[in-house]
């Protein structure tokens, strides 16, 4: 049985340079398999499909509706219909929660026998830039970086021992049980519904935060079903950071845990954006405090 199984599920974007990182810091150091989890639309001719052990498409939906009106006949459109806030704006689980919950329903449907083949799973996204090698799994835990809670907790990356796949990948199951209509929640997006389902299942004291090593990262351009990159990451030919506060943090902690000239001699790019953007933080807290 091998040690480490990395799922990347979505649409296959951030670019070969955030490809590469993952490489380095994941794949490589943890002498990883690789599976990818997307729609068939995509084009395979990158790194990414040249190198993965497993390749898992679907056909392409025009609408996920169908494909929760196939698989399931509870609340799960009721659940859905709460996530509007007073104001009728859409907080995320509509336009992307909706899509990403049927990517874990397809894993653990029709894959769940190849991933009780590994003793760990890192489940996550195509688009996370890591800038440090990803902790090993070690305790009976869920880990899950630190931050992006957004009065949950953080849905985009996730590593736990196999054994807990299918309650870990069972968050359609959640949505579509009369239990989730109960929710508490002022606030119902993506990383609430996550906590509240690693609730349900029982799973939720098992999560293990670590210190962030990535950021979500985009190419110029790039389509996206929810928050559009505007940060420029400098000297990395069109690649974009969807969050500051997120990439300020990776590199944060890098630099705490290696010290500074070690982060820059590692990722020299980075580290040099990092270093511009602190700089314009503290003019402008300078500035507000003159004013």
């Amino acid at each position: 049985m091998k040690d480490y199984l990395v799922i990347l599920a979505g649409s296959p974007r951030g670019g070969e340079a955030t490809w590469r990182s993952l490489y380095k810091y994941v794949i490589d150091y943890l002498d990883a398999d690789l599976a990818l989890c997307c729609s068939d639309k995509w084009d395979r001719n990158n790194s990414l499909f040249k190198k993965a052990n497993y390749v898992w498409t679907f056909e392409e939906m025009d609408n996920y509706s169908t494909y929760y009106k196939k698989h399931f006949n509870g609340s799960w459109k009721e659940y859905f219909d709460l996530s509007k806030d007073a104001d009728g704006k859409e907080t995320g689980l509509y336009s992307s929660g909706f899509v990403h919950f049927v990517f874990k329903d397809i894993v653990k449907k029709q894959y769940l026998d190849i991933l009780k083949q590994y003793k760990n799973i890192i489940y996550t996204r195509f688009d996370q830039f890591h800038t440090e090698y990803h902790p090993k799994i070690k305790e009976d835990k869920i880990y899950i970086p630190e931050g992006e809670d957004y009065f949950g907790i953080c849905d985009r990356h996730a590593g736990f021992p196999s054994k807990y796949s299918e309650k870990f990948l069972g968050i359609c199951d959640y949505i579509n049980h009369k239990d989730a209509l109960l929710t508490k929640r002022d606030h119902i997006n993506c990383e609430t519904t996550f906590e509240d389902h690693l609730i349900h299942e029982g799973i939720a004291k098992k999560v293990k935060r670590f210190k962030r090593t990535q950021f979500t990262a985009s190419l110029k351009n790039e389509h996206t079903n929810w928050r559009v990159a505007k940060y420029r990451v400098y000297f990395k030919r069109k690649l974009m950071m969807k969050y500051p506060g997120e990439f300020m943090k990776s590199l944060n902690n890098g630099i705490k845990q290696h010290g500074l000239a070690k982060t820059f001699f590692r990722e020299k790019a980075l580290t040099i954006n990092y270093l511009y953007l602190l700089l314009r933080i503290n003019l402008g807290k300078i500035k507000k405090f003159n004013l």
